[in-house]
């Protein structure tokens, strides 16, 4: 017990390390921390042509270290949706979060919320339960 314990107090700092640092690990742990939950929400009106953009350009964040397909480790932040599965980062000045809630570890509904940088920080301008 103590060795595994102590391995993964040993694992922390490397593993922080490859989080995203500065300014891009402050826009994700922002908008993590808004209140829009992905897969619950609906409101507002998606911006016309934005989810294919981001789709086709934005850098992609998810909550597993190992991450694959073009998947970056979002990193440790305070708060955040539970039902958040992925972050896209840009086209500036947007990021969409993605996801839903499980049951029996299956999705039962997935949905988009779209957040624009403003310059008082981020702000939910719309979510949507996907098709």
């Amino acid at each position: 017990m103590r060795r595994a314990a102590l391995a993964v107090l040993l694992l922390v700092p490397v593993l922080a390390g490859c989080a995203p640092k500065g300014e891009r690990r402050e826009a994700i742990c922002a908008i993590q921390a808004l209140p829009a939950r992905p897969g619950f929400d609906r409101f507002g009106a998606p911006p016309p042509g934005v989810e294919k953009l981001a789709q086709a350009t934005a850098e992609v964040y998810g909550p597993g270290i190992a991450g694959g397909y073009g998947v970056r480790w979002w990193g440790p932040c305070g708060p955040s949706a539970r039902s958040t599965d992925m972050l896209l980062l840009g086209p500036a000045p947007w990021a969409l979060t993605k996801g839903g809630p499980r049951a029996d570890g299956h999705q039962v509904a997935y949905g988009t919320c779209y957040h624009r940088r403003e310059a008082d920080g981020w702000r939910t301008v719309a979510c949507r339960i996907n098709p």
